[in-house]
């Protein structure tokens, strides 16, 4: 778990240095697996939107084993994973998003 959390916080971490003051308002959290097979969920209000709670992308470990055949795969859709469910924080739909 650990080398696949160091995964998920290299994609966070890859993010551009303007979008990183807004990452602050996202909780991470991996978690074992979905029970739909998603690879990410974002949930929460988005960066321009009053919550009162924090946003939360769950990136899914074993759905992203199930997806990828070497390390470096796995790493690569970590990456798209955490970029795709950030876009939503930026309200961005999904026709919006590049991945």
């Amino acid at each position: 778990m650990k080398r696949f959390e160091a995964a998920v916080q290299t994609a966070i971490d890859a993010i551009p240095p303007d979008f990183q003051p807004y990452l602050d308002e996202i909780e991470f959290v991996v978690a074992e697996r979905s029970s739909e097979g998603l690879l990410g969920l974002y949930e929460g209000p988005g960066a321009l939107e009053a919550g009162g709670y924090p946003a939360r992308v769950t990136v899914f470990k074993a759905s992203h084993e199930a997806v990828a055949e070497t390390w470096e795969d796995l790493v690569d859709e970590v990456r798209r994973t955490v970029l795709h469910e950030v876009g939503h924080h930026f309200l961005m739909d999904e026709g919006e998003l590049p991945y």
